[in-house]
């Protein structure tokens, strides 16, 4: 849908320029910002400028978009479970400061407005910009696999750790698997079982999730192919299990430590000592970013998370946050199985999957600054918002 500025007032035509073209740059930009902005301070910079900045402005010159974004249900649960994990400061142990947490919960209400507004202006736009961004990111895994293998011969052993702000391998293998799962739900919709272009990405990004050495992604991908298989075109089926069957066969003949060389590394451990301490608080949790700490015997080293994102909603604000939290979920795949047939929800449910699955086998930051958490958590969530924004307002105009 194009945006016809002929006969728009001053003020109209600033907001089409923003709603039509720097919010979709800006939703591009922190898509692939990690890999060119070389730091992490850069990369938060360019979300408040290209993004949140912004988002705000269209809001404050388009407040006739503020009831249909507020008035979505999955903005609400939102809304709610921010509302509920802030009041938990209230008895928290934190060490950051009160105005700092009270900003983490504003930067994903911008990220999904911005999703949002994309949506109601220009539907396709949500949908083109994140294809490009996942070209991009694949481009930037073939680099990082490119500097990776020339320096092996010195660094044998290493694991990949990307580049620009990205700097630790399992964090990096969040955002190579979460487009990893894009191009495996576009390859179950493409017209051609031998499509090359999303073929030839989720080969390079697989390849680079196994260079990572995380098994993190492989557990996402796992289910959200268990969804594919459910939804997509069923044609697609048999040939999916047989390449995945052939790789991992590949795989553990090839390099089997990429899977066992740190078997399930200490997880189960983690999870226990997690489960006692929230034990002692599980009705409203210790409160939002409580600090924690894991003594596990003969590791040598203390942790400060759980390594499950749903315990560490659990640790923080008890059976209450969880319940709101899943929530929002239940809220978000219930959407998509109604609308499973949409191409576009198809690819945010199949990306919003991958990361619930690789959620519960690491990480605890539900709630952050723009990290590579939110490639699991809150941009597959944007997308799957964007596309509720579309379809519910169809059904209820139709």
């Amino acid at each position: 849908m194009s945006v016809d500025v002929s006969d728009q007032s001053p003020v109209q035509r600033f907001g089409s320029l923003i709603g039509t073209y720097l919010l979709p740059v800006g939703w591009f930009i922190i898509l692939t910002g990690m890999f060119w902005a070389w730091d992490r301070s850069a990369y938060h910079k360019l979300f408040y400028i290209f993004l949140a900045a912004p988002t705000l402005v269209m809001l404050i010159k388009h407040r006739h978009l503020l009831k249909p974004l507020v008035c979505n249900p999955l903005f609400l649960a939102f809304l709610v479970f921010s509302g509920y994990t802030l009041l938990s400061i209230a008895w928290s142990d934190t060490e950051n400061s009160t105005s700092s947490l009270l900003k983490r919960p504003l930067y994903i209400a911008m990220l999904l407005l911005a999703a949002g507004i994309i949506s109601l202006r220009t539907p396709g736009q949500l949908d083109q910009w994140t294809r490009l961004a996942a070209i991009v990111v694949a481009v930037a895994a073939g680099v990082s696999l490119v500097v990776y293998l020339y320096q092996t011969p010195v660094l044998a052993g290493r694991r990949l750790h990307g580049y620009g702000a990205l700097y630790n391998p399992l964090l990096t293998a969040h955002v190579f698997g979460a487009f990893a799962a894009f191009w495996l739900a576009s390859w179950f919709q493409a017209r051609s079982a031998l499509s090359p272009l999303p073929l030839v990405c989720l080969a390079v990004l697989g390849v680079a999730i196994l260079a990572t050495g995380s098994r993190t992604p492989l557990i996402g991908l796992s289910a959200a192919l268990g969804w594919l298989l459910i939804v997509g075109d069923r044609r697609r089926t048999g040939l999916a299990l047989t390449v995945i069957g052939i790789a991992a066969v590949s795989v553990v003949l090839l390099y089997p430590e990429a899977i066992t060389q740190r078997g399930v590394s200490h997880r189960p451990a983690i999870w226990l000592d997690s489960l006692r301490q929230i034990s002692e608080h599980p009705w409203l949790g210790r409160g939002f970013d409580s600090p924690m700490t894991i003594i596990i015997p003969g590791l040598g080293k203390t942790l400060a998370d759980p390594h499950n994102i749903e315990l560490g909603v659990l640790y923080a604000g008890g059976v209450v946050g969880l319940v709101l939290w899943m929530a929002l979920y239940g809220l978000a795949m219930y959407f998509c199985w109604v609308y499973r047939k949409h191409p576009g929800v198809m690819i945010a449910a199949t990306w919003l999957i991958f990361g619930f699955a690789s959620g519960l086998t690491e990480g605890s930051a539900f709630m952050s600054r723009p990290k590579e958490h939110w490639f699991l958590i809150w941009i597959p969530m944007a997308l799957v918002y964007g596309q509720s924004l579309i379809h519910w307002k169809r059904s209820r105009s139709a």
